[in-house]
């Protein structure tokens, strides 16, 4: 498969997923048709109120985290990038954001809330942690340039989502709204980097590719 290829397979799952962050903001943090879950002190977890509320509000998440880690994973073809070092935990890290969206969206099929929960939660620290470890490879001298700035900056504001849920729900020190801006945010730096994959094909066709 050509870099043109990659490049636009990368670019399509990265669009999509993208943009599939932005209503996982909204139902996330805002959960515009009310709650679909409640947490129970006595079990220790959210039980399920609203099953089809339930499906509705995760189901975006679960998918934009699946889109994003393969194209996280396949990210390393469509820029040449050396898959060595620290690349290489970047690569692993993706691929594990990757089976924890399988489980998220098993926790949906099955109707277990903390399964849903705990694969969306960890696995996008993993995406975000493997995005800025592939961005300080794309950093280095044989790397793509430009494309580094993008990818650490991702990485960065994937990192500030880790602790949205307990400074918006348990210590009430970001307003929802914020908490929402910030899932958004990540989700359209995803669609803007696939849109500049698709667009300008392998890194040998565009500036992004001329190095440093």
């Amino acid at each position: 498969m050509g870099g043109k290829t990659i490049s636009r397979w990368v670019g399509l799952a990265a669009v999509l997923g993208g943009l599939l962050w932005l209503p996982h903001a909204v139902f996330e943090m805002l959960e515009p048709w009310g709650p679909a879950t409640e947490y129970r002190d006595d079990l220790q977890y959210q039980l399920i109120l609203d099953t089809p509320l339930f499906v509705a509000y995760s189901l975006p998440g679960a998918l934009a985290l699946l889109l994003t880690s393969i194209a996280l994973s396949l990210l390393t073809g469509a820029l040449r990038l050396p898959v060595d070092g620290v690349g290489r935990v970047g690569v692993i890290l993706a691929r594990i954001a990757a089976g924890l969206a399988v489980l998220s969206l098993a926790g949906i099929a099955v109707l277990f809330a903390p399964l849903f929960v705990g694969g969306l939660v960890i696995g996008s620290l993993a995406l975000a942690a493997g995005t800025l470890m592939l961005g300080i490879t794309a950093s280095e001298p044989t790397g793509s340039g430009l494309w580094s700035i993008d990818m650490l900056l991702l990485g960065l504001l994937g990192l500030l989502m880790l602790p949205l849920r307990p400074l918006v729900y348990a210590a009430g020190l970001v307003p929802n709204w914020a908490g929402a801006a910030i899932i958004a945010l990540f989700g359209l730096g995803w669609t803007a980097l696939g849109l500049a994959l698709a667009a300008r094909g392998a890194p040998g066709d565009s500036v992004y590719g001329q190095g440093r």
